[in-house]
């Protein structure tokens, strides 16, 4: 089956930014469309009956599932300024720790590296994904 990276990029997006954890996202293995389930969304298009069959469709991962939530802030730090890892570890353990890491990249002017770090990242951790479920991208 072939697919749209970018499609699944986006379902994968779609999954993690809802922040009530109901929002799912399905690739046909058929077709390598991607739908969508959620109950903010009014589809013009019904979803299709078996949306359920996993032979048929796959549910995409969420982003912690591919180790891109707080892992992914830690492999960067480790890389770019491993003598502060333990002050963003701490950051880390309260909450708006991600508004917080946002302002410390900004301080250290790590902004631009942090989003290139990320998309590539998140890139080579969904084509494997992909690779491990028989998705050709």
């Amino acid at each position: 089956m072939t697919a749209n990276i970018s499609d699944i990029e986006l379902g994968i997006e779609f999954i993690s930014s809802d922040f009530t954890g109901d929002g799912e996202a399905f690739l046909s293995v058929a077709t390598g469309q991607v739908f969508y389930r959620s109950e903010y969304i009014d589809e013009e298009n019904p979803l299709p009956n078996d949306i359920d069959d996993q032979s048929k469709y796959l549910p995409l991962p969420h982003k912690r599932d591919l180790d891109l939530g707080e892992v992914l802030v830690f492999d960067f730090v480790e890389q770019q300024r491993p003598d502060e890892y333990a002050e963003i570890r701490a950051m880390f353990r309260k909450k708006g720790a991600y508004r917080r890491f946002s302002d410390w990249l900004d301080r250290h002017n790590l902004l631009d590296d942090w989003y290139r770090f990320k998309n590539e990242t998140t890139k080579k951790a969904i084509i494997a994904w992909c690779k491990d479920n028989g998705v050709d991208v």
